[in-house]
């Protein structure tokens, strides 16, 4: 712990009970004035240590006041989710009534004082006594024009309008979707005020809403000058005579495996026989590090993006299409370089031991998805045209079902959930939505990317040298207490104390394949698990089961790979890691994973787009559906084909319904109907915009008793709007094949 770190955390201890400083000195008499101060400060400006009018100072709690996260909503009232310590149960909501916000705007972190009053729903309330930290100041939102006076009206009514002063319009023209950075938060007296950054388009067409969503997410498609200066100025011939020491596999039999529509190739793969009987299995990774070296303006391009984003039909890459699609890109029979993982495995899938190397290769085929799940089917047409990679391809697959099953054996969860596929035209516009199907070559590379990436973390961790890892910490039990009362219904006994235990939720995960009414358990395991993340240390992967685990086999689209390739190198050469290595694998772990959780926001809201561009035409339609989600505000209803929609409370008519938060559910106080996840109910789409997202259902007729369609009702309570729609959490597991997500239409999303 570092010495700030100790002072604060003996200040906190100290301050149960107010003290003076002249006390606080006396007791701390090891600290300096001018430290003493700085941490009281530092401790005050986050919300943890509070003074009095009496020059007296306590912890927060010990005044009734608590720092949290302020959640508007599109009413006068709001709420606030406290802070919580690692490892603690999350408190309840704080009810924030009008006139009671303290100027916070919504994501802001806030001082609240707390009440003994509460709100119709059992809520504490509170009143916000400042802002302790903004959570960002720039909006997107329409700009109008009312007089002579301009405004920024943002696109949610979470926040309030903004006024424009002429002369910082820019180009923006009134009805235009616009980004605006606040420059004053506005008080009693004076509106807010901000400057146009940026036009995003018309407002009210999809385009805009595409633009808005990257653009809040700080996604850029345009790289600076100097980054494609450079990128254009390495040749697209690789040059072996610089390319250094190199293991030189071109004359084996290496190729790749992806999806149809892919445009970049960052993984190759090959499989040997040994002499002992054993396997050499080869994973072959664009060695990217050789062209984008550190501090360049390639590699401060890339660290700022972290990661590509792909949405239908379009990706916004990490690195510069002169690299992700030309000189790093494994494309067939031309020489590339590459890292190579080679290891040793048996015919039962244990791992003898690995070797890493950088190394040129010469891919001898560009394989899809699509034609290996045919040769391994025994297509004769694809057989006969790829003879030469037959005999390889089928000991691939025995190999990738034998490690599969050593991987379950050990425990790991194997959350398959169905994830919809959107195909688009031509001109990008949504043609057909459909559930992704994983076929055996996608398993197959998936287990041999998991592979290398476990071997070279078990390397890095074992020799004590500094790395990116990824890491997924063990599920809170309180969060696993609620999983099980799910699952208990369906004959499961789940121990939440136990969760380390997986054995218990693979039996769930199996029952459920087999069984319709179970298919929505996987999903709620899935919102039970804590986020996977990257990290500057070794704590291993809960969801793989795994004790060394980080992201090796793709460097083109994210950048913890390439922290992993060039630590993986400084390693093999024996050269001196220093304090600098140690901070910047720190730095690059936190950087890349707030920079996949923008990517996931970005991916998430974009198909909500598309999905509802697509169900426009279907509506006044009916369908089959199931409850993905309950909310206090109604029910969320899933279709076959993956799309989700809202069916407001107001429209369950011939009851009142209740919500039950605990076991997420609503309930006709009257009949006695109970909507809970996994509920069948027929379904009738009665909007679908294509510039929100939102798409609304409304029970079929006979399914039960209508009422008349009030207006669009606004999603006040916080938390989860749904299950389903929230691919963020899905993610939660985060595994991935590792360098699956390319071109137009990646064949998987999982991020392990």
């Amino acid at each position: 712990m570092q010495q700030d770190d100790m002072l604060e955390s003996r200040l906190l201890s100290l301050l149960i009970q107010p003290m003076r400083i002249d006390e606080i000195r006396r007791a701390l008499p090891e600290a300096g004035k001018r430290e003493l101060k700085d941490a009281l400060d530092r401790l005050i400006a986050d919300g943890r240590v509070m003074k009095n009018k009496k020059n007296r100072f306590a912890v927060s709690a010990h005044y009734g006041c608590v720092a949290g996260t302020y959640l508007a909503t599109e009413r006068a009232f709001g709420f606030v989710t406290p802070d919580v310590a690692e490892g603690e149960p999350k408190p309840d909501d704080l009810f924030i009534p009008p006139n009671a916000s303290g100027g916070a705007w919504h994501g802001d972190r806030v001082l609240v004082k707390l009440t003994e009053r509460k709100n119709g729903r059992g809520r504490r309330e509170a009143a916000v006594l400042r802002v302790l930290q903004r959570a960002g100041n720039e909006l997107t939102g329409a700009l109008v024009q009312r007089g002579n006076a301009y405004f920024v009206q943002p696109t949610s009514k979470k926040y309030p309008e903004i006024a424009i002063d002429r002369h910082n319009l820019g180009d923006a023209r009134v009805g235009d979707r616009v980004a605006v950075s606040v420059s004053y938060y506005g008080d009693e007296k004076v509106a807010p005020q901000g400057v146009i950054q940026a036009d995003l388009g018309e407002d009210g067409t999809m385009e805009a809403s595409i633009a808005a969503i990257l653009h809040e997410n700080a996604v850029f498609d345009f790289f600076p000058d100097e980054v494609l200066q450079q990128a254009d100025a390495i040749p697209q011939e690789v040059d072996l005579s610089a390319a250094g020491d190199r293991l030189d596999l071109r004359d084996k039999l290496i190729f790749t495996i992806d999806g149809d529509d892919a445009k970049d190739f960052d993984d190759a793969v090959s499989l040997d026989l040994l002499d002992n009987g054993h396997y050499l299995l080869g994973v072959h990774i664009a060695d990217v590090s050789h062209y984008v070296t550190p501090g360049s303006p390639l590699d401060q391009e890339a660290y700022r993006r972290g990661t590509s984003v792909y949405y239908p039909g379009h990706v916004v890459p990490m690195l510069p299409f002169a690299l992700s699609h030309g000189i790093c890109s494994l494309n067939p029979d031309v020489d590339r370089l590459t890292f190579s993982a080679l290891m040793e495995v048996d015919k039962d899938g244990r791992r003898y031991g690995a070797k890493f190397a950088k190394s040129v290769i010469r891919s001898k085929a560009r394989m899809t998805y699509n034609k290996v799940n045919r040769i391994l089917a025994g297509d004769k047409t694809l057989r006969e045209e790829y003879a030469y990679l037959i005999q390889t391809a089928e000991k691939m697959n025995d190999l990738a079902h034998a490690l599969y099953k050593r991987r379950i054996e050990r425990g790991a969860l194997e959350l398959d959930i169905p994830e919809a596929q959107i195909t688009v035209d031509e001109n990008g516009r949504p043609v057909a939505i459909q559930y992704r199907e994983r076929g055996e070559s996608e398993k197959l590379i998936e287990e041999f990317m998991l592979q290398a990436n476990e071997a070279v973390a078990e390397y890095m961790c074992k020799h004590g040298q500094p790395t990116v890892y990824r890491v997924h910490e063990n599920p809170d039990p309180e969060k696993l207490r609620v999983f099980a009362q799910f699952a208990r219904p369906f004959g499961y006994r789940i121990d939440p104390s136990k969760p380390d235990d997986t054995f218990q939720f693979q039996t769930v995960l199996r029952g459920a394949k087999n069984d319709p009414r179970q298919r929505i358990l996987p999903t709620l395991l899935l919102r039970s698990l804590a986020r996977a993340r990257y990290a500057d240390e070794c704590i291993g992967h809960y969801g793989l089961k795994a004790k060394f685990y980080l992201h090796f086999t793709s460097p083109i689209r994210r950048y913890p790979d390439l922290v992993a390739h060039r630590m993986l190198q400084k390693s093999l050469t024996g050269e001196a890691f220093t304090a600098a290595d140690e901070n910047w694998c720190e730095d690059a772990a936190s950087q890349s994973t707030t920079r996949e959780q923008a990517a996931d926001n970005c991916e998430r809201d974009i198909d909500k787009l598309y999905i509802a561009a697509y169900m426009k035409q279907f509506i006044g339609e009916e369908f089959d559906a199931e409850v993905s989600g309950v909310q206090a505000f109604g029910v969320f209803a899933a279709l076959e084909n993956g799309c989700e929609g809202l069916i407001r409370i107001e429209l369950l008519a011939g009851d009142y319904y209740q919500y039950d938060e605990q076991h997420m559910a609503l309930t006709g106080r009257h009949t006695g109907k109970r909507f809970t996840i996994g509920t069948p109910i027929r379904v009738k789409l009665i909007a679908a915009s294509e510039v929100t997202g939102q798409i609304d259902f409304t029970p079929a007729e006979g399914a039960l008793p209508v009422a008349e369609i009030p207006a669009m009702a606004p999603e006040d309570e916080p938390g989860l709007s749904s299950p389903r729609g929230n691919r963020a959490q899905r993610r939660r597991q985060g595994k991935g094949r590792g360098g699956s997500r390319k071109g137009k239409k990646p064949p998987t999303r999982k991020r392990r």
